[in-house]
Order: structure tokens, then C-alpha cells, then sequence
């Protein structure tokens, strides 16, 4: 084994050095022949005034019938005044950086042959990708009103179904948070080759859940393929008047409590508080669909370790129990989780299973509502 001692000393001598050299650049103009190095004619000019005889191109023209989107403006360049200090203008606007993969989640749900997708933008964002997906499939869209959220297509075949022809509605919402959407699809279908009229109303529920639900994840699967495009890219304005504001809101009872409202139907709000258990590591030990409840074990302060963790040393740190005297220590309780019918919403209630647990655990109660709230989707 090989043991390698450091000396103060050199650590000092190290850094006298690199300050020495950093005040040495100050003085390389002065050095006889570096104009043509790093002068204004040198191999290493500063090329920074050269942003202020940029011109302007003509923005390009997209053939007809092709998509533009993703087409944006990046980098503009600012008109300078006359007589304005062009100094001001010498550090160009940055464009803007080069990420990788989006963040933004696509997620389809089901419950009881019903399908929706949820999409982390608002309704005005994802409308156009909407479009842009039964455009692409060559499906014609013979209805849109964007400020409800309601598109139809014409009658269409699906590739390998020989007995039918579909025709779907597509209704845009937003989510259980701010600027989400929520897409769902209506089905019917008619015998293939025989005569049909547009008109024709839509029914309740879809003709064909299994048609319903192949369609809305081939949908699902083209929105998370752009996701990361969704930046820079195009909104629908007329979209832009369904409201953003999601549909959780808490609300604090006369008596001192918290109770969580879902504007949504029962089913709906059901997958949707699961589906948030699940995500921020509470443990669920019975459940109800019935009776509307969620028995769970929850840990205050306790992160779930889910797959979007970066693998590393914290992460095993927090995995084996925090070698800080992390998780072990942090109380947990048993909690109820009662979901209620009122009116055209669903209230959520929260409270200890056992009441002699005291204050503690009322309060975990509240700040379990309040992570719903939060990320319930």
C-alpha cells in the first residue's frame, strides 16, 4: 500500500504560484509581438464586438403542409437606437441552454375500463401536439373548440381492423395541479363500409374500452416522445382560456382541520390519491374502494427512494438508514385516509387510526394533505 503525505508547505508554494501566473496575464499585452496573437487582428482576438454586425437573416419559410413548432426564435437581436451606447450591447443575449432529457412527465392511468393521460404542461401547451399527433396519423380533426378542451375527428380505420371504423373525441382538461393537463378520449365505432354521418352524436361512455385505451396510449406515447420539445414550441391562445388552476385545493374546516378537495369523480380521485401514496413512500397497508379509505404508514420527512435517484454514496446513505442518524430515528404513524362524495367534488380526510397517539400525529395527518396536495396527479 502506498501512502501519500501532503506538506502545507507545498499546498502554499502551489497557490503563490497560480496567483503569480493569473497576475502575469495582466501584463501579457504588454509583451512585444502579442497583437498578432490576442490582439484586435490576432489568432485569439476578442470576437465579442463582432455580435453587433450580425445581420439578419429572413426567417425560414415551411413548405406547405409541413410542421413548424419546433421552429422558435433562440437568439434575437436587439435594435440599437441611434446615438445609444452600443457598450451596453457588446455581451449578447445567451441562447437558451441545451438540456437533456425533459423532466416533464407523461402518465396514462386506468380505472375500471376508463383511460386518461396526464401530462405535466398546461392544456394551452400540449393542445397543438394533440393536433399535430391525428395529423400526422392522417386522421382528419372535422371539430375543435380549444377554449372547451373538445376535439373530434372524422371516421377513420385502424390498421388490422377489418369490421369497423372509429371515430374519437378528445376532451382537454386541466390536472389536479397548476398547469397540468388531463386528456381523455370518447370511442365509437360504426360497421366498416357502411354509410355515416359526422354528425352523429357521441355516446355516454366509449363504444369499445380496448379500442378507447389503444388509441390513448399510442397518444400517450407520442406526448412523452416530444415532451422535449414542449419548451420551445408553439401554445394554443384559444386553449390558453381553459383555467390553469388545478383542481386540488386545501381547506381549512371551523374546526381548526384540513380537508383536501379534488374537483374530479370518485374513480378518479381514487387512482389519483393512490398513485400519490405510492410516490412519496407512504406504505399502504389496507385499502377500500368501497368505503372510500387508505389505511398507510407515514413518516414525516422520510424521501422515498424511487428510480429517478441518482445512484451514489447519499443515496446508500439514506437507503441503510442514514449514517447521520437518518431515517431509523424519524416517528411514523398510522393514518386514515377517507375520500367522501360532496356534490360534484371529492373531499379527502385525514386523521390518526389510533387517537391516543396525541398531537403528532394530528399534525402528520395534516402534513400528509398538504403532500397530496402537492403532488397528487
Amino acid at each position: 500500500m502506498i501512502v501519500r503525505e501532503y506538506c502545507p508547505v507545498a499546498k502554499i508554494c502551489a497557490a503563490s504560484l497560480i496567483v503569480l501566473l493569473l497576475g502575469g496575464c495582466s501584463l501579457l499585452p504588454r509583451v512585444p509581438g502579442w497583437d498578432k496573437v490576442g490582439g484586435e487582428t490576432g489568432i485569439f482576438r476578442d470576437r465579442k464586438a463582432d455580435y453587433l454586425k450580425a445581420e439578419t437573416l429572413p426567417r425560414t419559410e415551411v413548405p406547405a403542409g409541413m410542421d413548424s413548432f419546433i421552429i422558435d426564435d433562440l437568439l434575437v437581436i436587439p435594435d440599437v437606437p441611434e446615438g445609444a451606447q452600443q457598450q451596453a450591447f457588446l455581451d449578447p443575449p445567451r441562447p437558451r441552454a441545451i438540456e437533456g432529457r425533459s423532466d416533464r412527465e407523461v402518465v396514462i392511468q386506468r380505472m375500471e375500463e376508463r383511460g386518461w393521460v396526464i401530462v405535466d404542461v398546461s392544456p394551452s401547451q400540449v393542445w397543438p401536439r394533440i393536433r399535430d399527433y391525428w395529423r400526422q396519423n392522417e386522421v382528419e380533426i372535422t371539430f375543435e373548440n380549444p377554449s372547451a378542451g373538445l376535439m373530434e375527428t372524422g371516421w377513420f380505420t385502424l390498421e388490422g381492423n377489418v369490421a369497423t371504423q372509429e371515430r374519437f373525441r378528445v376532451t382537454v382538461e386541466t390536472g389536479f395541479q397548476d398547469n397540468s393537463a388531463e386528456i381523455r378520449l370518447l370511442h365509437m365505432e360504426s360497421a366498416r363500409g357502411t354509410p355515416v354521418i359526422v354528425q352523429m352524436p357521441f355516446p355516454a361512455t366509449s363504444m369499445n374500452a380496448e379500442t378507447e385505451y389503444t388509441v390513448l396510449s399510442s397518444l400517450s406515447s407520442y406526448l412523452a416522445d416530444v415532451a422535449d420539445l414542449y419548451q420551445a414550441s408553439s401554445v394554443s391562445f384559444l386553449a390558453g382560456s381553459i383555467n390553469s388552476t388545478g383542481k386540488a385545493t386545501l381547506i381549512n374546516t371551523e374546526g381548526g382541520n384540513e380537508i383536501l378537495q379534488l374537483r374530479a369523480d370518485y374513480n378518479r380521485s381514487w387512482a389519483a390519491v393512490g398513485r400519490a401514496l405510492l410516490r412519496n413512500g407512504a406504505e399502504i397497508v389496507t385499502q377500500d374502494v368501497g368505503q372510500g379509505t387508505y389505511d398507510v404508514v407515514y413518516t414525516p420527512g422520510l424521501k422515498p427512494v424511487g428510480e429517478e435517484q441518482e445512484e451514489g454514496f447519499f443515496h446508500q446513505v439514506w437507503t441503510l438508514g442514514g449514517l447521520f442518524g437518518g431515517g431509523d430515528d424519524l416517528p411514523s404513524y398510522n393514518l386514515r385516509l377517507q375520500l367522501l362524495k360532496a356534490g360534484d367534488s371529492i373531499e379527502v380526510l385525514a386523521a390518526p387510526i389510533a387517537p391516543v397517539e396525541g398531537e403528532a400525529a394530528s399534525t402528520a395527518s395534516k402534513s400528509l394533505l398538504e403532500l397530496l396536495r402537492n403532488t397528487i396527479a
